[in-house]
């Protein structure tokens, strides 16, 4: 194994440095092992969980730790578990599920992400949790459960800190065995309700993918991580912007495919359940502008839906990006249908400054204008005495 920075120790070398290297491997391997005959003992679900955060800051040093669930109804992730954080962070705290999120990344590309200067690295949004608690370093992995990424792990520090290989596979590994376990309790907890629950999801989930939607997944995940390859390689700002744009925009057509796989038994989407996903999953875009959606249920095909969630998209982060000069704002994200005429009416407005005439040739409302007419229908800007309201209008069928 090929030794890092983190592996030595100042004034340490050679046969230092790998005695150094070797102390940590063999506690590493002392954790993994203590930690897998726990898990496969526990019986209660959020022990476990607890249990697997400080296994995680016992192993690498560190004092904060946390254990993320995917929601995929609301689009965020939630901090389940954890250690080192104040009152009121578990349990209530949410994270953006989108690449520009340090956990969001993880979740997206289903791959390790290793930050080593959060603060100044331009990559990631500072989510407010982290900058309250002082966290300057980070590492997080996916938790998988019946192959699909279940949630994510990661632990946090408040020193600069580089993570090594050995710390990404120790991390991995926990994270593996905790998913396996998570898989193992959800089956023996089928006759009771909270752990029934959890684990019809979980199936839910598991049928789709493996049945209509889990290639799917996986290609979207490859596509994340290939344009985020290729982003990072640009040294244009128009294209790292372009880069942006395109991965916002495949992440809303695998937020559909998210509700697609929580109801395998329908062809179709609930424009409310997705549209208040995508909307869960834009307000993590910034601090301080609310995202508030009103929603009415009414199915769509797949295809459909996806148009729909597309012009949401386009919408409403152009309203955040360019709406609020101070930062500070609400966008409002309507639904209504008219079943007299057979018509749906999607509404984006913000109470912000304004904005003027739409730049000509601007790629954005190219793809919203297309979009409308892929579903028969018009989007247009109306008149409002504050910020800026488009509405869309088109046929409701299925």
């Amino acid at each position: 194994m090929t030794m890092t920075p983190e592996d030595s120790h100042p004034g340490r070398s050679g046969e230092g440095a790998d005695a150094a290297l070797l102390a940590r491997l063999l506690r590493y391997q002392d954790i993994l092992t203590d930690f897998s005959r726990l898990a496969g003992d526990a019986k209660d679900l959020a022990g476990l969980r607890h249990l697997t955060c400080l296994q995680a800051a016992r192993g690498t040093g560190i004092g904060h730790a946390k254990l993320m669930r995917y929601r995929p109804a609301i689009g965020d992730l939630l901090i389940e578990a954890g250690v080192g954080w104040k009152p009121g962070v578990v349990g209530s705290v949410t994270l953006g599920a989108d690449v520009a999120s340090l956990s969001g990344r993880t979740l997206m590309t289903r791959l390790p992400t290793v930050v080593d200067d959060l603060p100044n690295d331009p990559e990631f949004r500072y989510s407010p949790i982290l900058r309250d608690h002082g966290i300057v370093s980070a590492l997080n992995v996916p938790v998988t459960v019946a192959g699909t990424v279940w949630g994510v792990l990661e632990v946090d520090s408040e020193t600069p800190r580089h993570f090594s290989d050995a710390d990404v596979k120790f991390l991995t590994s926990m994270a593996n065995i905790l998913g396996m376990a998570v898989q193992h309790r959800l089956a023996e907890a089928r006759s009771e309700d909270a752990a029934a629950r959890m684990l019809r999801e979980t199936e839910q989930q598991r049928t789709l993918m493996r049945e209509l939607v889990h290639r799917d997944k996986n290609d979207f995940q490859m596509i994340m991580a290939l344009l985020l390859m290729q982003k990072r390689k640009q040294r244009d700002a128009e294209a790292i912007r372009g880069f942006a744009h395109v991965m916002d925009r495949v992440s809303a057509i695998s937020m559909a495919h998210d509700q697609l796989a929580m109801r395998p038994d329908q062809p179709t989407i609930d424009v409310a359940a997705y549209l208040q996903a995508l909307c869960g999953n834009l307000e993590h875009r910034s601090e301080h502008v609310r995202i508030r959606p009103a929603l009415v249920s009414a199915e769509l095909s797949h295809e459909r839906a996806v148009s729909l969630g597309l012009i949401t998209n386009e919408l409403v982060t152009n309203a955040i990006k360019h709406a609020f000069p101070d930062g500070k704002g609400t966008v409002r994200v309507e639904f209504t249908t008219d079943p007299a005429v057979g018509e749906g009416c999607l509404t984006v407005a913000d109470d912000g400054v304004g904005m003027g005439p739409p730049r000509p040739g601007s790629s954005g409302m190219q793809l919203t204008n297309g979009l409308a007419r892929q579903i028969g229908g018009t989007i247009e800007r109306i008149p409002s005495e504050r910020g800026t309201t488009f509405q869309l209008r088109f046929l409701m069928v299925k």
